[in-house]
C-alpha cells in the first residue's frame, strides 16, 4: 500500500469545525449543524481556564463545557458555522463559540462516499453484507 492510497486517503478538501459549549448544550448546536448537512460530531468533555476566576464559598469553580468536532466538506462549512453560531453563540446560555480548522488527508469517512461505494456494501437483497450473510462460490 502507498502512503497515500487513494482508497485510504480521501483528498477531497474538508475542514474541520471545532464548538465549545457549556456542557449540556452541545445536542442543541449538532442539531443546528446537521440542519445544514453535518452528518456527524465527536463531543468530548473539558473543563475551561481562563483569566477570569469563579469562586463559591471561596472554592474555584472551573466550568465545564463540551467540545464538538466535526469533519465536513468545505462547502457545507459556511452554513454549518453559522448555524452553530445562531442556535449557541457567546451571548446565549450555551456561551458558545465556534471556528474553523484546515484538514489535510482524511481517512475513514465512509459516509461522505459517492452513492456507489455505498451499493458496493449492499447485497442483492438491499441489506448491508456482513460476515454472517456473505456466501462464497
Amino acid at each position: 500500500m502507498e502512503l497515500f492510497d487513494k482508497d485510504v486517503f480521501d483528498d477531497d478538501i474538508y475542514k474541520l469545525v471545532v464548538a465549545v459549549v457549556q456542557r449540556g448544550y452541545s445536542d442543541e448546536a449538532i442539531n443546528a449543524a446537521k440542519s445544514k448537512g453535518a452528518k456527524g460530531a465527536v463531543i468530548l468533555s473539558g473543563k475551561g481556564r481562563g483569566e477570569s476566576e469563579r469562586k463559591f464559598f471561596g472554592f474555584q469553580v472551573d466550568p465545564e463545557n463540551e467540545t464538538i468536532l466535526m469533519l465536513v466538506k468545505e462547502e457545507f462549512c459556511v452554513p454549518i458555522v453559522k448555524a452553530i453560531y445562531g442556535a449557541v453563540d457567546y451571548k446565549s446560555a450555551a456561551r458558545g463559540m465556534v471556528f474553523v480548522l484546515p484538514v489535510s488527508y482524511v481517512s475513514g469517512m465512509t459516509h461522505s462516499k459517492d452513492k456507489q461505494n455505498i451499493l458496493d456494501v449492499l447485497g442483492d437483497d438491499g441489506k448491508p453484507v456482513t460476515n454472517d450473510n456473505v456466501t462464497s462460490d
